[in-house]
């Protein structure tokens, strides 16, 4: 056993009985939980094959998943033969993958960061390769990856103040699982000088760009968008807000906003689509507790309803192209946000609440653009009023997010072509 491994089994006692709450209690995880200990496993074993790569690409959740997608198409570009695992910690992660990540040929979540576990996973899909979107350290998995000769690659990374100092506090500690990644893209300069004090190899680190922007879909054409408004039972001329990504005590803030809204607006109709699928039906009692005609997007049977309850995963996407506005969950509560570009190609304007610790990348390349807005809960509904009244502002903050999101394409590409270095080097 590692000495990672006698951290895990320490801190078992404080970490694990809420865990097991949620699986027998709450029955969150199961799925997941049987994947990381490895019972989903295929049972044959990849082989490694001279010509072909194994690529392991793992995702964390949804917003990892949606950039991983660029880096994938990117990757089937220059390596098109290869044989690729796509892996992710939760279950909404790992039904976005299997939706959008068509370059897979196998999907898995991520082993639990146990020796003996990992190395399971690692003998069943032999990896040439290992990509990990974003900041995804995991000691074991990283250190036994490098001793079978697996090349580790960083993608998108980025590393939060309170992360960079937990990690450079110990990582005398940590420092081969830190010697274990071959290469690192980053997002920002900040985000290299970080990872230069980690990895000790500034000539292994290169700042790409937030991979992101290259995977936001594209805008709705006027017949996907009237098709929308029909199956939803509004009208094309409603002043539709579509709020993305809502987590527990969001709604609320959002229901209240719709309430104050509508008074000079009665015609405000909010589509509203929780981030996780086992929220839907408390959302709902939510709706039904202060009287609001919803219904939902499963089962649209109500005409003309003043919400829509979007019970169904995978659509949010294309349903902020029928908004007038958007407004980005997870950023009203202490979550750290979500992403902003999914709506911003829709030429819309995009707001968000105050907290975007997650998100603080795009945020400053947003900053001097017009098309997102940042407001407190108090200012949501004024602001909403304001932009609702005011074609002209819409238009033109709408064109700006479109545009911030579309020129800052490209990270994707260089992440590919820095990680293709390091690979025709052996």
């Amino acid at each position: 056993m590692s000495f990672t491994d006698f951290l895990y089994l320490a801190g078992a006692p404080f970490f694990l009985p809420p865990y097991l709450f949620k699986i027998l209690v709450r029955k969150k995880y199961r799925t997941s939980s049987k994947g990381m200990l490895g019972f989903m496993l295929p049972k044959e074993s990849w082989a490694k094959e001279k010509g072909r790569l194994n690529l392991w690409l793992h995702a964390v959740s949804v917003g990892e998943v949606v950039a991983g997608k660029a880096v994938l198409s990117e990757w089937n570009r220059a390596f098109p033969d290869s044989r690729i695992l796509a892996s992710t910690v939760t279950e909404t992660g790992q039904q976005k993958a299997r939706q959008i990540l068509k370059e897979a040929r196998e999907f898995s979540f991520f082993p639990l960061d146990f020796t003996p576990i990992v190395r399971k996973f690692l003998s069943t899909f032999n990896p040439d390769i290992y990509i990990m979107m974003e900041t995804e350290i995991w000691p074991n998995f990283l250190r036994e990856a490098a001793k079978k000769g697996t090349k580790i690659f960083l993608a998108n990374g980025t590393l939060s103040d309170r992360s960079f100092s937990r990690w450079n506090k110990f990582k005398s500690l940590f420092q081969r699982t830190f010697d274990s990644i071959t290469a690192a893209c980053v997002q920002s300069e900040e985000d290299k000088r970080k990872f230069e004090m980690l990895l000790k190899r500034p000539d292994a680190i290169l700042v790409t760009g937030n991979c992101k922007f290259d995977s936001p879909g594209s805008p709705l054409s006027p017949e996907e968008r009237l098709q929308i408004f029909s199956r939803l039972k509004i009208t094309p001329q409603d002043p539709v807000v579509v709020i993305g990504s809502t987590h527990a005590g969001e709604e609320e803030i959002m229901i209240e906003a719709w309430k104050k809204a509508r008074r000079n607006i009665p015609r405000v109709k909010f589509i509203l689509a929780p981030r996780h699928p086992e929220r839907f039906d408390t959302v709902a009692r939510l709706l039904k507790q202060n009287d609001i005609r919803f219904s939902r997007y499963s089962d649209p049977a109500l005409d003309d309803p003043d919400m829509i309850l979007v019970d169904a995963m995978g659509v949010l996407a294309r349903l902020y192209g029928a908004g007038k506005i958007a407004v980005v969950a997870g950023s009203f509560s202490n979550i750290g946000g979500h992403n902003l570009l999914e709506a911003a190609i829709h030429k819309i304007p995009v707001l968000y609440g105050p907290d975007m610790h997650d998100q603080s990348e795009l945020v400053k390349i947003f900053h001097n653009s017009e098309g997102a807005l940042c407001a407190q809960k108090e200012e949501l509904a004024p602001t909403l009023e304001r932009l609702l009244s005011n074609e002209e502002e819409r238009r033109r903050r709408g064109e700006a997010a479109a545009l911030t999101a579309h020129k800052n394409r490209g990270s994707a590409r260089r992440t590919i072509d820095f990680i293709r270095k390091f690979i025709e080097k052996t």
